[in-house]
């Protein structure tokens, strides 16, 4: 079985919005970053940081979905799916707060509008 922390195995976006949503799903949840990056879904844990990450690069930095998907190696649905659990979550005070602040730290570490990058590999999943 291969290393899920082995590079060979994860998705590396080197969109630059991407990577500051993912990071800070990372940290947020302490799940490490290759595997909220991983092209598999992995355990409950690891998929639901991802699908913070993704939350957050789409509605906390204003990404395209069709642009998370490329930048986490996705499908368009599966960011979509992604965004309605954790918005659905967000009726809970503590959650919405938290994931308020997380969306603050995501715009301000955001880089300015018009920077691009280029997303290597992917798993549609």
């Amino acid at each position: 079985m291969p290393d899920p922390l082995s590079p060979s195995t994860t998705v590396r976006p080197t969109a630059e919005p991407c990577l500051i949503a993912a990071r800070l799903a990372a940290d947020a949840t302490a799940i490490p970053l290759p595997l909220v990056l991983h092209p598999r879904r992995l355990d409950r844990r690891c998929a639901s940081a991802r699908a913070l990450a993704m939350y957050l690069a789409h509605v906390g930095l204003g990404l395209p979905m069709s642009r998370v998907a490329i930048g986490f190696g996705r499908h368009r649905s599966t960011v979509a799916h992604a965004c309605r659990r954790i918005e659905e979550r967000r009726e809970s005070a503590g959650w919405d707060r938290w994931v308020a602040a997380l969306e603050d730290d995501a715009r301000r570490l955001s880089p300015p509008a018009g920077a691009e990058g280029i997303v290597v590999g992917g798993a549609h999943g």
